[in-house]
């Protein structure tokens, strides 16, 4: 009877390893608009489970699920993070042209480098999660525009 038990438990335990596998989804971001492609832009992924959507864009007190960097080439950048569960998530991006890894702001902190969140909201201000928010149910492919103020 233990020979017929063992199995069953074994193919259960394999079962769930492999419905969790299957559930992670690939989210990938393609960036366009940029105006030159020096530095680089910095991406940050936020979720609504997780991250601090009160702070959203910061990507520093945030607690983004993911978060990097690409070169840009010819004005766009494609990035892919992988492993991400189903859920309600935003994204930001700058475009950290002189390199020094934060957004550069002019003396009323208005952004002097591009800057870009899902869903391509019109921004009057700091950028709202609810309006930057989509949904991943599987592999999903989003399009951010960057945007300058000067």
């Amino acid at each position: 009877m233990s020979v017929r038990i063992l199995p069953a438990a074994a193919a259960a335990f394999l079962g769930c390893g492999l419905a969790s596998a299957a559930a992670a989804a690939d989210l990938t971001i393609a960036i366009d608009g940029l105006r030159s492609d020096r530095g680089e832009v910095k991406l940050c992924v936020f979720s609504a489970e997780t991250s601090n959507k009160a702070v959203f864009p910061d990507c520093v007190t945030g607690r983004p699920v993911k978060q990097g960097s690409a070169i840009i080439r010819g004005g766009k950048v494609v990035v892919t993070y992988s492993g991400l569960k189903p859920g309600v998530y935003a994204v930001a991006s700058i475009h950290d042209e002189n390199g020094d890894g934060k957004l550069g702001t002019n003396m009323v902190g208005i952004p002097t480098e591009g800057i870009g969140v899902s869903n391509n909201p019109t921004l009057f201000g700091k950028p709202d999660f609810a309006k930057s928010a989509f949904e991943i149910a599987g592999n999903t492919r989003i399009a951010i525009t960057a945007k300058y103020f000067f």
